[in-house]
């Protein structure tokens, strides 16, 4: 047998992991200032509030990430804490924008029901593997991945439907782009489920190379 070396070995489970790091409690700080900024937009009606909230939620967003790689510390733990935090954040912020436009019911909710259930259901088939994140689920399988949490991917899953759907206030351009993105997330479902259960010892790339 051969020894090679993984280039992703950070993309591994690695242990026991702790709770305690830097990158988890900027999560927690940016779930409680949004909460909060969140909360006084809708006791105001105050829309400039709601977006104060969703520039926050995004530059933390990146901060908690950035601390996560910087401090290698990134975490199962704290990818399903980010996961969740999106959610309920995200969810709030839309709550409030359709208190204020009400014609957006339609495409708000066809947007939360893809970006709460089908989304937060493949965000979380990462656990099936010994990976940290859906960050790394490029090792699993490329295609989900790209679609799903690659950089484009994440683009059009997050900022490109925002900004079609309170960019545009259009029912039918916001329906329009939510349909499509819950087709792509219905085909990742598709691929993944063709995707055979990891055996256990399941090997790693670097690992099948070196047998």
């Amino acid at each position: 047998m051969s020894h090679t070396t993984d280039p992703n070995a950070r993309a591994w489970v690695r242990g026991q992991e702790s709770p305690w790091t830097w990158a988890n409690l900027a999560t927690v700080v940016r779930v409680v200032a949004c909460l909060v900024i969140f909360a006084h937009a809708y006791r105001t009606g105050d829309e400039t509030w709601n977006f104060v909230g969703l520039g926050v939620y995004w530059v933390l967003d990146v901060v908690d990430g950035a601390l996560a790689r910087a401090f290698d510390q990134e975490t199962r733990i704290g990818a399903q804490l980010d996961i969740l935090s999106d959610r309920l954040l995200v969810c709030l912020f839309y709550l409030n924008y359709v208190v204020l436009h009400p014609a957006m019911l339609v495409p708000v909710l066809l947007f939360l029901f893809q970006f709460m259930g089908i989304d937060h259901y493949l965000s979380n088939q990462f656990v099936r593997w010994p990976v940290k994140s859906p960050n790394y689920f490029y090792l699993v399988d490329q295609k989900i991945w790209a679609i799903n949490w690659s950089r484009s991917g994440k683009l059009l899953n997050s900022a490109i439907v925002t900004l079609v759907l309170v960019g545009t206030n259009n029912p039918w351009a916001g329906s329009a782009v939510a349909l499509f993105i819950i087709g792509l997330k219905v085909y990742s479902c598709v691929l993944l489920a063709r995707i055979p259960d990891p055996e256990p010892g399941w090997l790693r790339p670097a690992e099948r190379a070196a047998a």
